[in-house]
């Protein structure tokens, strides 16, 4: 396994203090749906990234910025993780995870295409602060949870990009615009 370093950096310079990022992690991810995530006025946002310069067996990129955080990691599934009793199964397309009770997503897609994989799927995690913060504060996950949504929304645009643009999944064209859904109502099957 190859060691990565990861150097946190500015992701912008100081006359461009306003502006959020066009892309993140290394030009791997949309940057639009990461701005409702993290505040950004007066800060700039900070980025470590490990592997995601290019494809190892795993890696992970972390965005910080006004105390808040965007985590997205991916890595070769070898073997689905067992849903425990409280995480609430989500789709996107042929993609399909959970959500677990602390707020985090990960996602299951098949794809061949990745090199050296052992399993020919791959899973996709993300969390955020602002989605954590709430819950670790005392309220409860459901459809009310506060940044949710639009946490939902930028899981489904890591997941499109990195499965259409960088690890080119076969059928990952497919996916469907919008944001993850989540099934509130369905057991944890898989």
């Amino acid at each position: 396994m190859t060691a990565g370093t990861g150097a946190w950096w500015a992701i912008y310079s100081d006359s461009d203090a306003t502006s959020f990022p066009e892309t993140l992690c290394n030009h791997r991810i949309s940057g639009d749906r990461a701005e409702p995530l993290l505040p950004h006025k007066g800060a700039k946002p900070q980025e470590d990234t490990y592997n995601f310069d290019s494809w190892t067996s795993l890696g992970h990129c972390i965005i910080k910025s006004g105390g808040d955080t965007v985590y997205v990691t991916y890595e070769d599934a070898l073997g689905e993780k067992p849903a425990q009793n409280k995480d609430i199964p989500v789709s996107l397309g042929d993609a399909y995870g959970y959500l677990s009770p602390r707020g985090g997503i990960e996602m299951y897609l098949s794809c061949r295409s990745i090199p050296r994989s052992v399993s020919n799927k791959i899973l996709i995690g993300a969390t955020a602060s602002v989605v954590e913060d709430k819950l670790e504060a005392g309220s409860k996950l459901d459809e009310s949870t506060s940044g949710l949504s639009a946490f939902t929304a930028f899981t489904a645009q890591v997941l499109r990009d990195l499965t259409q643009n960088w690890f080119k999944c076969p059928g990952a064209d497919k996916l469907p615009d919008g944001p993850v859904t989540i099934h509130w109502d369905k057991p944890v099957v898989r």
